[in-house]
C-alpha cells in the first residue's frame, strides 16, 4: 500500500518542539520531540511497558519520559532509566526513525534506516532561500493519498472546483503533454490568450487577458512540484513573466487520511508581506475546496481504497494513470514482488 523506502515528509521543522508531538504516518504511530540541546527525534508512539503513547509523556533535557510510569528514553529510544529500580530491561528500548531537518521541513524514512541517505532528501531549497518568499500551510484530507495524487496531477478541475480563485474554463480546455521520466511523471499545459482568474489578478497585477503555463513533476509517493507561471496574452519574452512553484507533499496518513503540507514559493515582490499572507490565504481557501471534493469521494469509495475501479476514463486521467502505474511499480519493487505493466 505504501513506499517506505523514501524520505516523506513529517512535520514543518518548526512544529518540532518540547512538547512531545503525535503524527501517524503510513499507519505508523510516531512521536516527534526535540531535546534540550536541539535534536529532533522521532521514535515510535509506544513505551514497551504497558503500550501507552510517549506523546502523553514529556521531554526532560535529552530524553523523553513516559507520561504513565516515568520510563524514560533518549533520542534513538534506548531506555535509560526505570523509575524505582537500578536495572533496565534488556528489551525496554522503543523503535527510532532517520529524522532530517532540511529546507523547513522534517523528513522521515519508514523503510529500513541503513538506506536511509540523506543525499536523496528532494531539492526543495527556495522554502528556507533568502531570494524566495514563501506562504504555506497545513491540510489533513480525510481521503486515500492517491486521490490527492491524482487531483494534483490533473488540474483541469482548476476550471470548476476553482473558478472563484484559480481557474476558468480555459484550463479544462487547453491541450496538454505526459511524459514518464524515470521514476518521475511530468504533466505540462500551456495556456494562451485566456481571462486572468481571480487570483492571478490579485497577486500578478495582470489585469488583462494573459499566457500561463503550469508543469507538474510528480515524484511518488508524494512530492509535486507544479512550476507556474503568467504573462500578457502575447508576449514573446517570458522574461517579463512571473513565476512560482507550488510545493505539495502528500504523506499517507492512513489508508483513508492524508497529511498535506504546501508551500507556495515565489522571486517576485518578495518583501511584500500583504501578498504574502494573500496568498497563503487563497491557496488555503482553494485547498479547502479540493478537500471538500475529495472527501466526498472518500466517503463513496468507502474504507478499502484498494478496491475502487473508476469505471470510465477520460483524457485528463492520463497523468493520473501513469502516476498511479508509477507508484505502483515501485512499491511491488521495493517488495520484491514483480512490477505491474507501465504501458
Amino acid at each position: 500500500m505504501w513506499l517506505r523506502n523514501c524520505w516523506q515528509v513529517i512535520a514543518f521543522a518548526r512544529e518540532i518542539g518540547q512538547t512531545p508531538l503525535a503524527r501517524t504516518v503510513c499507519g505508523e504511530a510516531i512521536v516527534l520531540f526535540r531535546t534540550q540541546s536541539g535534536k529532533a527525534a522521532a521514535l515510535a508512539d509506544r513505551c514497551p511497558h504497558r503500550f501507552a503513547p510517549l506523546s502523553l509523556g514529556r521531554v526532560n533535557g535529552e530524553q523523553i519520559q513516559c507520561g504513565y510510569h516515568g520510563m524514560c528514553f533518549d533520542a534513538e529510544g534506548q531506555c535509560l532509566r526505570v523509575p524505582g529500580q537500578d536495572t533496565v530491561p534488556r528489551q525496554a528500548k522503543v523503535q527510532s526513525y532517520p529524522l532530517v531537518e532540511r529546507h523547513s521541513f522534517a523528513w522521515i524514512w519508514l523503510g529500513d534506516a541503513a538506506l536511509a541517505d540523506p543525499a536523496k532528501i528532494p531539492d526543495v531549497h527556495w522554502c528556507d532561500h533568502p531570494a524566495w518568499a514563501v506562504s504555506d500551510g497545513y491540510h489533513h484530507f480525510g481521503a486515500n493519498y492517491q486521490l490527492v495524487n491524482d487531483n494534483l496531477l490533473d488540474l483541469s478541475h482548476e476550471s470548476f472546483v476553482h473558478e472563484d480563485t484559480i481557474g476558468n474554463e480555459a484550463v479544462a480546455e487547453a491541450p496538454f503533454t505526459v511524459n514518464l521520466d524515470g521514476d518521475r511523471v511530468r504533466m505540462h499545459r500551456d495556456m494562451y490568450d485566456m481571462e486572468a482568474p481571480p487570483f492571478y489578478k490579485r497577486t500578478t497585477g495582470f489585469t488583462g487577458r494573459i499566457d500561463r503555463w503550469h508543469t507538474n513533476t510528480f515524484s511518488p509517493p508524494g512530492l509535486h512540484i507544479i512550476e507556474n507561471g503568467s504573462m500578457p496574452a502575447g508576449t514573446t519574452d517570458r522574461s517579463a513573466a512571473l513565476e512560482r512553484k507550488v510545493l505539495n507533499f502528500i504523506t499517507p496518513e492512513t489508508p483513508t487520511t492524508t497529511h498535506y503540507f504546501w508551500a507556495i514559493v515565489r522571486q517576485f515582490r518578495i518583501d511584500d508581506r500583504e501578498l504574502t499572507d494573500y496568498i497563503r490565504d487563497g491557496i488555503t481557501k482553494t485547498f479547502d475546496q479540493d478537500k471538500a471534493v475529495l472527501e466526498a469521494q472518500q466517503r463513496i469509495i468507502g474504507s478499502d481504497p484498494d478496491r475502487a475501479v473508476f469505471p470510465v476514463s477520460i483524457r485528463v486521467d492520463a497523468a493520473p494513470i501513469q502516476g498511479r502505474k508509477l507508484l505502483a511499480a515501485m512499491i511491488a519493487r521495493e517488495a520484491g514482488s514483480p512490477a505491474p505493466a507501465r504501458g
